[in-house]
């Protein structure tokens, strides 16, 4: 699995654990993320994607309407937000950088996060 997920141009490093059928990936910066690429490079190998779960930094911005989407810092990728718990703690850190960790809804298209933590400069919510 390894070397079909280190084979995507977007990867800096791969690190597979078999016994858990986990990786864990670094991405080059400012690259944009293909979810569906990496369940492909999964799935290629043998295995079948599951989740997939983001650890990143950027800033989350509200339409008028409500809708949230999350810019990944150093990048333009930007992703829709769907409805969860977290959405409104994330609402009062509208424009700052916040890490997040969020599962990826990634056979939608756009793929939309659900986001289970954040934590901003202004101390630790969620998490």
């Amino acid at each position: 699995m390894s070397k079909s997920l280190g084979r995507l141009d977007v990867v800096r490093d791969v690190k597979t654990e078999l016994k858990t059928q986990s990786s864990t990936l670094t991405f080059k910066p400012g690259r944009p993320i293909d979810f569906k690429a990496l369940a492909d490079a999964v799935d290629k190998a043998g295995f079948k994607a599951g989740a997939i779960t983001i650890w990143a930094k950027g800033t989350v911005t509200f339409t008028p309407d409500g809708a949230a989407t999350f810019t990944v810092s150093g990048s333009n990728q930007t992703f829709p937000v769907a409805d969860s718990p977290q959405l409104a703690v994330l609402k009062s850190e509208t424009g700052k950088e916040v890490s997040i960790v969020a599962k990826v809804q990634f056979a939608e298209t756009p793929p939309r996060l659900v986001v289970e933590s954040e934590s901003s400069k202004s101390g630790m919510k969620g998490m």
